[in-house]
């Protein structure tokens, strides 16, 4: 079988090959400042965009239409028609597994064969993560998603290696908190199982595990290109070089659409071109050269009543007494319901972060919150100028916003503790808050400082010496937090933790969430 002359499993490797070096080039542009060209050409989460799983997820999840994401029905549109040539073309990890079964047949290790019995397993996972949707609630099985799975493990795990200001020996920060470690490297561990389990079976995610699959195969079940084999020899070449098992190995002339990549690999082996693609009727898509499917009743049954009954815990957003004071997350996210609906923690955001500010939430936070992001302050500040997380999040759970507008909106509100600060217990002038806040919002009362000629365009001296004021003489130091300016990015939390022994006398809360500020317009009268 050939296109325009040459073989159409080359066409399909030469495809794949290219754009698995493109989602490799979007992960590697997935950062600060986001100026790449690349970046500038192509959204860094395209891959994520134009999967439909995650469409449906999130559209599902929130009731209403998410406009990035309406790329997903042009793949289900392709699904309808062609079949699951998603699989066989464009995922990414398709083509690590076929670049495996490559290495497999270079050193000619057998690795193919029938799939084992649970291989609809995917279905029923499928079915459990459309029902959490519809309830809106949070699935944990999104994660099994491939283009989610890899970009989370690139995001969590890959990314210290590219980010020089944050410690290799902890991926996502300092501070993994409540079961951090284990969601930041379960990806990792995952990912590598998977690769391990494949070099025994070829595509084994694709045949029983991936819920993208079969969410494809399901759409594809009455798809129009088919094979044909009218001079089929039935020699089996075919099936035992199937990389899914869609060839029955009894009858080489039965195959099942729906586990059917379209990979060509059986046109390119037959001995007698008995085997070829052609376009045919929906309607006659399903002869007895096609089987489709079949679920068993009782399993399907209890994996429905299993799911109805997890899904109500999947809404579960206690955690930790108090947690939700400090709750913060990425500026211009949507309402925190929304977010947790939208949010398919793909890793993204906090792989752009260039602060490393934004981290996995653990189970502090509650179980609906696992593994969205979350800024912490204590250990980097929000960069002013930065929107790198609005443009890397896929599914506007952070929504876009150009940089002049990023403090049009709160991220939560600072408050300050007198009782911490240096300026109080100890008379020594600091001031550092009042020089990094980057809306002014801290408002302090004039004292003593130690180079007053020098002065930070806020009011205070340019440089905080910590010097203990003369006796008599009390330093500049702050008085409050100013509620309608501070955005809550963290800066003066995280240059008081740098200074003060024990707690910070700024702290970053989630008050005021989403609620305008007054910054830009004090920008606009100045």
């Amino acid at each position: 079988m050939a296109l325009l002359g040459v073989p159409t499993r080359k066409v399909r490797i030469a495809v794949q090959t290219s754009l698995f070096a493109l989602w490799v080039a979007l992960i590697y542009a997935t950062h600060y400042p986001m100026q790449s060209a690349i970046a500038k050409t192509i959204p860094v989460s395209l891959f994520l965009r134009i999967d439909p799983l995650v469409m449906t997820v999130v559209m599902g999840g929130m009731r209403v239409g998410v406009t990035i994401l309406l790329l997903g029905f042009v793949t289900l549109a392709v699904s309808l028609i062609l079949g699951r040539v998603f699989c066989g073309w464009v995922c990414p990890l398709g083509a690590l597994f076929d670049f495996t079964s490559w290495v497999m047949s270079f050193f000619k290790l057998r690795h193919f064969g029938p799939s084992p019995k649970w291989y609809r397993a995917k279905f029923y996972i499928l079915g459990a993560i459309l029902i959490f949707a519809i309830f809106g609630s949070f699935s944990p099985l999104i994660g099994l998603d491939p283009v989610v799975l890899l970009t989370r493990v690139a995001a969590a795990v890959l990314q210290p290696f590219g980010r020089s200001s944050v410690p290799l020996q902890w991926s996502v920060g300092e501070n993994p908190k409540y079961l951090g470690y284990f969601i930041s490297y379960s990806s990792l561990f995952l990912f590598i199982g998977i690769m391990f389990y494949t070099t025994k079976v070829s595509r084994i995610w694709c045949r029983t595990a991936c819920p993208l699959g079969a969410y494809l195969a399901t759409t594809s079940r009455y798809s129009m290109l088919r094979r044909e084999t009218a001079q089929c020899i039935h020699c089996n070449i075919c099936s035992a070089n199937c990389p899914t098992g869609a060839i029955d190995f009894k009858n080489a002339e039965v195959y099942t659409e729906s586990e059917c990549v379209k990979c060509f690999v059986c046109s390119d082996v037959c001995p007698v071109d008995a085997n070829f693609f052609a376009i045919r009727s929906p309607f006659q898509a399903n002869d007895q050269h096609g089987q489709v499917v079949e679920l068993d009743r009782r399993a399907f049954v209890a994996n429905t009543v299993a799911t109805l009954a997890t899904a109500p815990l999947m809404r579960l957003e206690a955690g930790t007494p108090g947690s939700s004071k400090h709750l913060l997350r990425p500026p211009m996210s949507r309402e925190e319901s929304d977010f947790l609906t939208s949010c398919i923690r793909c890793g993204e955001c906090m792989k752009a972060c260039p602060t490393g500010t934004l981290k996995p939430s653990g189970l502090e936070n509650g179980l609906r919150s696992l593994w969205t992001p979350v800024m912490t302050p204590l250990e980097a500040p929000c960069k002013e100028g930065c929107n790198a997380c609005s443009v890397a999040c896929p599914t506007d759970a952070i929504l876009k916003y150009k940089i002049e507008d990023k403090y049009k909106f709160k991220a939560g509100t600072a408050v300050f503790n007198a009782a911490s600060c240096i300026s109080y217990t100890e008379g020594k002038f600091c001031s550092e808050c009042v020089r990094v806040c980057p809306t002014n919002a801290i408002e302090f009362k004039k004292g003593w400082e130690p180079n007053p000629e020098n002065q930070h365009k806020w009011g205070v001296a340019m440089v905080g010496s910590e010097e203990i004021a003369p006796t008599g003489l009390t330093p500049t130091r702050p008085l409050h937090v100013k509620l309608e300016a501070c955005v809550g990015c963290g800066a003066c939390e995280n240059s008081c933790n740098q200074i003060v022994f024990g707690t910070p006398a700024m702290t970053t809360t989630s008050q005021g969430r989403a609620t305008p500020t007054s910054f830009i317009e004090s920008l606009k009268n100045s």
